[in-house]
C-alpha cells in the first residue's frame, strides 16, 4: 500500500524564530552535569561490553530540547558534544552562541519537521532523524540541492504503527526508503524509531535493525533514558538520552513535565 503523505504537518510557520511561551524552559537548578555524564558514559561502556561491542561505538546525543542554555552550557563544559532539538525555532534561538564557543558540537534534530522549515533544518543541523513522508523528503532534497548541505538523514519508522505517532508507517516503509535514496538523492544513514510507550521496546528494535540490514543501512537511532541500555543490545550506534543526562525535563505550560 503506498504511503500516505500528511499535509495537515505543514503548518503555517510562527513569525517568530523563539520557542513559543508553552515550549520555553522554566528556570531551576541545573543537575551536576559532570557526574551525570560520567554514570551514563558508565551505563553506556558497560552495555557495549555486555553486547561484545566496541566502546565508543555508539553515539550518545543530549536531547537538549526545553532545556535552559545554562544546563546545555554545562553540559558542553563537561564534555558533551552531540545535542538534538525538536524544535528549528528553539534550536536557532538556542545554539549560535552556544556553538560558537564550543567547536565541534553536533546538532541533531529529532522532532517532527515542517515541510517549510526544511532550508532551516538543511543550514541549522548537522544529522536529521525524523524524515518521514514524500513531502519532507522532496523539500530536503530540494534545500540540499540550493544551499549544498547534506546532512545525515534517518528515516523514521513507525515500528508499532500508532495512528499518533510520526513515522513511515510499516507497510509504505520499502518504497519510502527507494523513494529517498533513487528519487531524491537524500543522503540516508540509517532509521530511527520510537518504540511504543509501557511495552517491551526490543521487538521493535530487531524489526529496525532487520530493516535497515535488508536495505544496507548500517545506522540505527534508537534507544532513550529508559531503554539504550536494550537498544544497544540490539545494534543501536545512535541512542538519544534527555531525562539521564539533564534530570527531569522542565513542566511546559499546560502540561505534565516530561518523562523521556
Amino acid at each position: 500500500m503506498p504511503h500516505r503523505d500528511r499535509p495537515h504537518r505543514d503548518r503555517p510557520h510562527r513569525p517568530r524564530d523563539r520557542p513559543p511561551d508553552s515550549h520555553r524552559p522554566e528556570p531551576g537548578p541545573v543537575p551536576d552535569p559532570a557526574a551525570r555524564l560520567a554514570a551514563l558514559t558508565r551505563r553506556l561502556d558497560e552495555a557495549c561490553r555486555r553486547a561484545g561491542r566496541p566502546l565508543g561505538s555508539v553515539t550518545l546525543v543530549a536531547v537538549s530540547k526545553y532545556r535552559s542554555r545554562d544546563a546545555v552550557a554545562a553540559a558542553l563544559d563537561a564534555g558533551q558534544r552531540d545535542f538534538a532539538e525538536s524544535r528549528v525555532q528553539e534550536a536557532r534561538a538556542k545554539w549560535p552562541q552556544l556553538r560558537a564557543r564550543h567547536p565541534g558540537v553536533r546538532l541533531h534534530l529529532v522532532g517532527p519537521l515542517q515541510t517549510n522549515k526544511a532550508t532551516a533544518a538543511v543550514t541549522g543541523f548537522d544529522t536529521l532523524h525524523s524524515v518521514d513522508r514524500p513531502s519532507l523528503a522532496a523539500a530536503l532534497a530540494a534545500a540540499m540541492a540550493r544551499t549544498g548541505r547534506r546532512p545525515d538523514c534517518f528515516v523514521q519508522v513507525n515500528t508499532g504503527d500508532e495512528p499518533q505517532k510520526s513515522g513511515v508507517p510499516l507497510d509504505g516503509a520499502d518504497a519510502f526508503l527507494k523513494e529517498c535514496r533513487d528519487v531524491h538523492g537524500l543522503p540516508v544513514v540509517g532509521l530511527m524509531c520510537l518504540p511504543p510507550a509501557g511495552r517491551d521496546p526490543r521487538p521493535h528494535f530487531r524489526l529496525l535493525r532487520s530493516l535497515a540490514a535488508a536495505h544496507g543501512l548500517a545506522g540505527l537511532s534508537m534507544g532513550m533514558s529508559d531503554d539504550f541500555e536494550a537498544a544497544v543490545a540490539e545494534g543501536a550506534t545512535v541512542i538519544r538520552v534527555g531525562r539521564a543526562l539533564f534530570g527531569p525535563r522542565p513542566r511546559r505550560a499546560g502540561g505534565p513535565p516530561g518523562t523521556r
